[in-house]
């Protein structure tokens, strides 16, 4: 066997007494951080820190995005879930789409559209749900004015910001899809070329429109993008385009305070918002995998990894049949979530070889739209449901942000929220506000639960989650990443429970992903895992992680509490300019 270079890049762990905020940009963190000094909660630096990131990276994130929040209340002793999902148009209906068949072999929808027009252009766009709960979630729980809270976001705007490698890099990748819009073009582009980060200073990326609508935000509140002037600029700038957003979607839409989703594992308590996400998928692989003595495996031997692999398989199969909105559509949660269940599905796993996944013959989100693995109803107390359900896959590529912050009085937030405000290609005029592509993370046919309805939430993939010992929180960790955040999610939760790994080395350790028909095996490992792997009947192939890559791994970030020391730590993705600051 031919012996090769392998890069393995890391960063220091960042520990902190007072407070820490975890970003996916450094101008982003230090908004963050910059709230905490001025007296800031929690809530008010990640809440200051996700209009930065609106700001610097709206590929990513948009304030017309989509978000999930986990809220721990020191005082209280309590955590809120704020549920701040995007939602289908009130005029969407199942069959709003021509489909045209099955998608290509290897892609990652189920259906293709006729034009594609579920996932770009007017008729693919869903409600604006970031502005109204980053102003919901600062209303109930932040303790600055928003409009200091805001206040470094709206300099970025409208004193621009120079480019950074990440962002050069980014739109090297997505120079055709960015120079199809002229007002994307004009902003993100210098020459018909990529913004340059090099030599310094590189190009300043100014936004006056977006400075503008912060500032009307920072004043009014929410209102100020979803009544008035900008919401009927929205609805004209979607009617034209043949979209059914309207300016009375905008107005009537509320994020809410939910109450944490909650299982348990090994002692510890693991929550997550209870809307249609990743954290379900999260929560099933991990009581699956409660069955089995990880610890003894050996962190990351081809024996951990094949159990890994084999409970992943079989919660991903469970996902793609049978979740969706449970506000619409027929769903067995709590079936999926029961503990006796996943006792049962432990007892279908083979030590010695792979079961489930090694025999399909596409990928998995398209086998089982129609197939069921296992029989969750048994063991929910719901109405098993009389017609089929299941669920098709949102594409992969990675348009999401995560923020992780603690303030020095233990109030801690954990919040992953997402754009991909550049595929929609609507941007009504003179509003800054990029409108994202939403409809695509539905099934664009009638008779699954994650078949397009009105005002139905669609089925997302993040998964920020906060795990808990004896009623305090441990760890707040979440990840961008598209699909295969739900993977590396759990992969970085049982890096700290199962190995005791500090947080930087849980967030960057090798990894794996089982989201789709192969096994992604990441080149950091070593080669007689990946054979052992293969060995044992997984269609492996080997994927080596870099900076600008949107088709290997997610990006987790995460802060470790210490109790006992009275100590922060956290940790970042080493493949992006992600920060953590203390």
């Amino acid at each position: 066997m031919p012996l090769r270079s392998t890069w393995r890049p890391n960063k220091d762990e960042v520990v902190a007494q007072n407070g820490l905020v975890t970003a996916m940009l450094p101008q982003a963190a230090e908004a963050g951080l910059e709230m905490l000094k001025r007296g800031g909660n929690a809530v008010d630096a990640a809440v200051g820190v996700a209009f930065c990131n609106i700001v610097l990276e709206p590929y990513m994130a948009s304030i017309a995005g989509i978000g999930f929040m986990l809220v721990h209340l020191a005082a209280q002793g309590k955590t809120v879930a704020i549920d701040f999902s995007t939602r289908a148009p009130r005029a969407a209906r199942p069959d709003m789409y021509r489909v045209l068949g099955p998608a290509p072999a290897g892609g990652t929808l189920a259906f293709t559209v006729e034009n594609d027009e579920n996932i770009t252009g007017a008729r693919s766009v869903t409600i604006p749900a970031t502005a109204a709960g980053l102003c919901y979630v600062h209303r109930l729980y932040g303790k600055l004015p928003l409009q200091q809270v805001m206040e470094l976001a709206i300099q970025l705007a409208a004193e621009g910001f120079e480019a950074n490698w990440h962002l050069t890099l980014y739109m090297a990748n997505h120079l055709d899809e960015v120079q199809r819009n002229p007002v994307l073009a004009s902003m993100w582009t210098l020459g018909g070329q990529p913004p340059r980060s090099s030599p310094k200073p590189g190009q300043r990326i100014v936004q006056r429109d977006l400075g503008e609508m912060l500032r009307c935000i920072a004043r009014q509140g929410a209102d100020a993008l979803h009544k008035g002037e900008v919401a009927a600029a929205i609805e004209e700038a979607v009617r034209k385009g043949g979209g059914v957003l309207t300016r009375q979607d905008l107005e009537e839409y509320q994020p809410r305070v939910l109450e944490p989703l909650a299982v348990s594992y090994r002692g510890y308590t693991v929550l997550a918002v209870p809307t249609p996400h990743g954290a379900p998928t999260v929560m099933e692989a991990l009581n699956i995998l409660e069955s089995f003595d990880l610890r003894s495996q050996g962190h990351n031997s081809a024996q951990y990894l094949h159990l890994l692999v084999e409970a992943a398989r079989h919660a991903f199969a469970d996902r793609y049949r049978f979740l969706g909105d449970w506000e619409h559509a027929p769903v067995p949660l709590r079936g999926l979530l029961d503990k006796g269940y996943a006792r049962a599905i432990a007892g279908q796993v083979d030590a010695a070889r792979a079961v489930v996944g090694k025999d399909l013959d596409r990928e998995p989100w398209a086998y089982y739209l129609d197939r069921a693995l296992h029989d969750p109803w048994k063991y929910d107390p719901s109405l098993r449901p009389g017609t089929s359900s299941g669920v098709a896959a949102s594409t992969t590529e990675e348009g999401t942000t995560h923020i992780n912050v603690v303030d020095r009085e233990g109030n801690v937030v954990s919040c992953t929220h997402t754009g991909s405000g550049f595929r929609a290609h609507v941007i009504p005029s003179g509003t800054g506000v990029y409108l994202v592509a939403g409809m695509g993370w539905f099934v664009p046919m009638p008779g699954y639960a994650n078949s397009i309805a009105p005002w139905k939430r669609p089925l997302m993939n993040m998964a920020p989650l906060l795990v808990l010992k004896e009623g305090k929180p441990v760890l707040a960790v979440g990840a961008p990443g598209a699909r295969r955040i739900i993977h590396r999610i759990t992969q970085v939760v049982l890096n700290v429970l199962e190995f005791g790994m500090g947080i930087q080395d849980a967030v960057a350790a090798p990894t794996v992903d089982a989201s789709g028909r192969e096994v992604l095996v990441d080149t950091r490992l070593p080669d007689e895992v990946a054979g052992r792997l293969k060995a044992m009947g997984h269609l492996v192939r080997l994927v080596e992680d870099e900076p600008g890559s949107t088709d290997a791994f997610s990006r987790p970030s995460g802060i470790l509490l210490d109790h006992q020391r009275g100590l922060l730590h956290g940790g970042v993705d080493v493949f992006r300019p992600a920060t953590a600051l203390g």
